[in-house]
């Protein structure tokens, strides 16, 4: 009974990583929904008191970083696909950067 509870576990975690992975693999690397994207990244860290300061600093970062990387057709925040912000306060100030896949 306990090795068959086991094995059924076994399994059940397997495909879960097998699962996990797969889902990584179809993220957008080419043409996605007729726009031209190309890969994952993250803009450095910007700060400010205000929170939508930090996250308008994170886009304008981005775009930066996308427009260096893949030119100046990709470095549209509002085309990118994906796009969120990783925010946090440690202190007094806000701490955001911006991802997404560059589009155009």
């Amino acid at each position: 009974m306990y090795s068959r509870i086991f094995t059924l576990s076994t399994i059940a975690a397997g495909l879960f990583v097998l699962n996990a992975g797969s889902a990584s693999a179809g993220l957008p690397t080419g043409f996605v929904n007729g726009l031209d994207c190309k890969g994952f990244h993250h803009s450095p860290t910007a700060k400010a008191k205000k929170k939508s300061k930090a996250k308008q600093r994170a886009r304008g970062k981005w775009e930066t970083v996308a427009r260096k990387n893949y030119g100046w057709s990709y470095r549209k925040w509002n085309k990118g696909k994906f796009k969120h912000y990783d925010c946090s306060k440690p202190g007094s100030r806000w701490h955001c950067k911006a991802a997404a896949y560059p589009c155009k």
